[in-house]
């Protein structure tokens, strides 16, 4: 949901806004453990729009991988 900082507002980098729009979501687990929250509902993370930015061109290129150039995979998996 795109909001907009009238107030100084922490966003989740560490950064401070103000007077500019910036980026909340509300999510119902962590990303980076799959935990759901232990005291609310929701994690609530914030990001200015450069960051969503980078965030959805990074998750583009991640996703859009190809996957036979990874070094991980064996030989027997190429064929």
């Amino acid at each position: 949901m795109r909001k907009f900082a009238w107030l100084p507002k922490r966003v989740s980098s560490g950064r401070v806004v103000w007077l500019s729009s910036y980026y909340e979501y509300k999510t119902p687990y962590d990303y980076s453990t799959g935990r759901p929250p232990l005291f609310d509902q929701f994690f609530v993370y914030t990001e200015t729009p450069k960051e969503k930015t980078f965030r959805l061109l990074k998750e583009s290129v991640t996703h859009n991988r190809n996957v036979w150039n990874d070094p991980k995979l064996a030989k027997e998996d190429k064929c």
